[in-house]
């Protein structure tokens, strides 16, 4: 693997000393590290962004040495969506490369799937924060390669287990 790069050391060293800050203050600034991490393109090594045609990739790029949180790449080749869901912890997304669409839902009434409540277009330099609160479904809508920075408010071992609430 490539060097870690600089670019990426920045962003890990602010989301570390985010996470210290109260709620509000936590989430502009993980937003204002990811807006600044994914307006300069090139840095992340060619290992970090391939794709899977079988579905999106996920690449940890960054694992907190004290477990309070990860930084994933997620690459979307065209047409790939995520399930819809939502978190178990706060989460930041920022686009890397391309351009992405997100839907937001609700809880659906009774035990129904969710509700679609709205959509919004997010290209590069763009970045999102959600407490944990939210549902939503992400997808590659667009004709070419996206890339996008995920910070998970949870050590990089739960990745797999601790993240997402997936609706059928």
């Amino acid at each position: 693997m490539s060097a870690v790069p600089p670019q990426l050391l920045r962003l890990a060293d602010r989301v570390g000393g985010a996470v210290t800050l109260a709620p509000e203050a936590m989430a502009r600034e993980v937003k204002s590290a990811l807006h600044d991490a994914t307006a300069e393109s090139g840095w992340l090594p060619p290992e970090r962004r391939r794709a899977s045609h079988e579905n999106y990739a996920r690449h940890l790029i960054f694992a907190d040495p004290d477990d309070r949180f990860a930084i994933l790449a997620l690459v979307w080749d065209r047409g790939q969506m995520s399930p819809i869901h939502g978190h178990h912890c706060w989460c930041a997304v920022g686009v890397y490369r391309g351009l992405l669409t997100e839907h937001y839902y609700r809880e659906g009434a009774g035990g129904e799937p969710p509700v679609e409540t709205g959509s919004a277009r997010h290209a590069v330099g763009e970045s999102t924060f959600d407490p944990g609160a939210g549902i939503h479904r992400l997808g590659n809508y667009s004709g070419v390669l996206a890339i996008s920075l995920h910070v998970y408010g949870v050590s990089p071992d739960r990745i797999s287990t601790g993240v997402n609430r997936i609706y059928a």
